[in-house]
């Protein structure tokens, strides 16, 4: 599955629930972990490239337990005017192939959380992203003691739009779904796809299930649905009232995930989901 993630760290609340699922996501494969702080440039550079080391001997303490736990563990610090860019780049260096990065609700009432590092690393990453949901009560930015993370694994929902952008996260699902206990297979239903095309619900039943059936015999008890709606919506709420613990997503498709831009499906869903999700870019060849 995957063998190197890139885990972006900023001394905020997001650190120790994001530390927290690396230990869950070494059931994926991961081995080997980059713990990576970018210091962003502004007026007062110079106080920038003063606190480098600091942050090094921070990330060297956050790095202590994964280590431990028997992770291959590097620190990087960087500093850049372009946060999600110098991430992207360290994470071509070192030859990531999963980035993880965490995300702090602003208020209990608030569904709207994304960060403008995290809004641009969705944007323009070609690898798959690991969203980590982090509840706006959290207020410790210790490494030490920290929190037990639920596995991701524990009940997935794909969300598909069945188009052939989505495969990425179509494999994403099928490589994942040995480790996973339970499996929704869902896509959702526009206003717009049903007028045009009446026969819509049963072609997307039929699709869902060719991939149901094209899932290992290991792989946990999945269920296929479909829903009418407006898809980010829908998604946010099938994925609360199943208590889902991960979400898989393509960054966009030819039905309803069609723009590279802030605003598609994916982000509306990173925006709104109270639980992890994973966002999966179009393949090269899709």
């Amino acid at each position: 599955m995957f063998t190197t993630a890139l885990v972006a760290l900023d001394q905020s609340p997001a650190t120790p629930p994001t530390l927290a699922r690396v230990a869950d996501l070494s059931r994926w494969g991961i081995k080997k972990v980059i713990l990576a702080h970018v210091v962003r440039v502004g007026y007062n550079q110079f106080a920038a490239y003063d606190h480098g080391e600091n942050y090094r001997e921070w990330l060297e303490r956050c790095a202590e337990p994964l280590k431990e736990a028997g992770l291959e563990v590097t620190v990087c610090v960087r500093i850049s005017g372009l946060v999600a860019d110098e991430l992207l780049a360290i994470a071509a260096e070192f030859r990531a192939d999963l980035l993880l990065i965490g995300s702090r609700a602003h208020s209990r009432v608030s569904n709207l959380f994304l960060g403008s590092v995290a809004r641009d690393l969705i944007r323009k990453t070609t690898l798959p992203l690991f969203l980590e949901w982090i509840a706006p009560e959290a207020d410790d930015t210790g490494a030490q003691d920290m929190p037990p993370s639920k596995s991701a694994l524990g009940h997935v929902l794909l969300a598909t739009d069945l188009s052939k952008y989505a495969s990425g996260a179509e494999n994403l699902i099928r490589e994942l779904s040995t480790e996973a206990t339970r499996i929704d297979l869902l896509t959702v239903l526009t206003p717009d796809g049903l007028n045009n095309t009446p026969a819509l619900p049963v072609m997307a039943l039929a699709a869902l299930n060719h991939m149901r059936d094209y899932l290992p015999d290991e792989a946990g008890q999945v269920s296929v649905l479909t829903e009418s709606g407006t898809p980010a919506e829908t998604i946010v709420r099938i994925a609360a009232e199943r208590d889902c613990t991960l979400i898989i997503i393509g960054k966009h498709g030819q039905g309803w995930l069609e723009s590279k831009l802030i605003g598609t499906t994916a982000t509306e869903v990173c925006e709104a989901a109270r639980c992890p999700v994973l966002v999966a870019p179009v393949r090269d060849n899709p």
